[in-house]
Order: C-alpha cells, then sequence, then structure tokens
C-alpha cells in the first residue's frame, strides 16, 4: 500500500493547487462586497479592499492561472523519466485549470448565489481542458537540460510581460500601477536568473562531458603506465 501511493501521489497536486487558486481568487474578489464598499468608488476603497485588489489583479490575470498549470507540471514530473514526466505534467496542469475553475465559480456561488453550470463556467471548463495540459507539460520541460529547459522556464514571465503590454490592469484602480511594475520586475528578474542558471548549468553539463573518464587514453590509467 504504502509503494502505491508513493507512485500515485502526484496525482493529488493539481486538484489542491487548483482548488487553492480557484477559491482564493473568489475570495478575494468578494471582500469589497464583504466590506460593504462594492458602491464606493475604486480608487476611494479602504485599505483592506485596495490589498484584495492588488491581489485581485494578479490571480485574474491568465498568466496566473496558467502558472498554477506551469507548477504543477514542474511538480509532479520530479524523479520522472522524460516521457513519464511530460504525461504526469499534462494530467496536472489539465487537472490543475479544472480545479480551479470548479472552484472558483463554485465559491462564487456561495457569495452571489445563481446558477453555476453557466455558460461562462463551460466556456473556461473547455479552455481548461485545451490549455491546461499542454502548460502542464511545459512545467515537466523545465527540468530538462539546455534549451528546451530555458525556454520552458521563460514561459511564465514572458507571457506575464506581455500581458502587461496588451492587457494592462485598469486604470481607475488605484493598484493598477503598483501591480504593473511589480509584475515588470518579477518578470525581469525571472528571466534574467533563467538566462544566467540556464548558462551556467551548460557550462557545467560541458564541463562534466569534457572530463577525462577512468582507463580512458591519455587518462590516469595511462599515465601510470
Amino acid at each position: 500500500m504504502s509503494s502505491w501511493r508513493g507512485r500515485v501521489w502526484w496525482v493529488g497536486v493539481g486538484p489542491i493547487l487548483g482548488t487553492l487558486l480557484g477559491v482564493v481568487d473568489s475570495v478575494v474578489n468578494h471582500v469589497p462586497a464583504v466590506l460593504g464598499e462594492v458602491g464606493t468608488a475604486r480608487a476611494e476603497r479602504g485599505a483592506w479592499s485596495q490589498t484584495a485588489e492588488f491581489a485581485s489583479l494578479i490571480l485574474d490575470a491568465g498568466w496566473a492561472w496558467a502558472a498554477a498549470a506551469v507548477l504543477a507540471g514542474w511538480l509532479v514530473s520530479r524523479h520522472a523519466r522524460p516521457v513519464a514526466g511530460m504525461v504526469r505534467g499534462a494530467l496536472a496542469g489539465g487537472l490543475t485549470l479544472l480545479c480551479a475553475t470548479t472552484a472558483y465559480y463554485g465559491a462564487d456561488l456561495l457569495f452571489d448565489g445563481g446558477s453555476w453550470w453557466g455558460w461562462v463556467t463551460r466556456y473556461w471548463l473547455i479552455g481548461s481542458v485545451l490549455l491546461g495540459p499542454p502548460l502542464g507539460a511545459v512545467g515537466a520541460l523545465i527540468r530538462r537540460p539546455g534549451a528546451i529547459g530555458a525556454v520552458a522556464a521563460l514561459v511564465v514571465p514572458a507571457g506575464a510581460a506581455l500581458q502587461m503590454v496588451l492587457l494592462p490592469p485598469p486604470p481607475d484602480s488605484r493598484m493598477a500601477g503598483p501591480v504593473q511594475w511589480s509584475i515588470w520586475i518579477a518578470a525581469a528578474a525571472a528571466i534574467v536568473l533563467i538566462l544566467r542558471g540556464s548558462g551556467r548549468r551548460d557550462r557545467v553539463l560541458g564541463t562534466e562531458h569534457a572530463a577525462p573518464q577512468p582507463g580512458a587514453r591519455g587518462g590516469p590509467h595511462r599515465a601510470a603506465e
């Protein structure tokens, strides 16, 4: 039984991560309603609502949901062979977005009432099925050495920076500027660290491949002759 559990532990990563994302996203979106500030202009709300607004602008972004699927794929592919890691990552990525969508609209139902099975829910569930597996596979690819791993690792920070260009936060929010600058800085730092780490890892691998092997011509055994 323990060995079976050791083999399938990764199945729970996607549902747990996705459920947390969906519930937290819905909760921070409803903080102004809980505090009775819905009728107040976004820029004039109190500190708690502004803090929730900051978190909401990040968690509502498409890149953040994509990052959750990529993270799940990266987590479940540890200690797995390349093909098995890709399969695990794809499954985990799909489950992450499916559970996030389910939890998000389920929590919205608790706050707002109404029907859970609307066209918006169906739309994002279909999107989760289509986008979750490839994003999870990208997470698994991050563990690969060389250019493949580096390019896979760049997907999330590059996507976050691109979204800030194409779909910036709404200007009527006081948190629009702080969120935008925070994401720009975090994305730039991540890209620099990924590129530096990739170059360092390639140099280490190159040194290992170039090192003489015991018993090879010119190696220690040859020198001792």
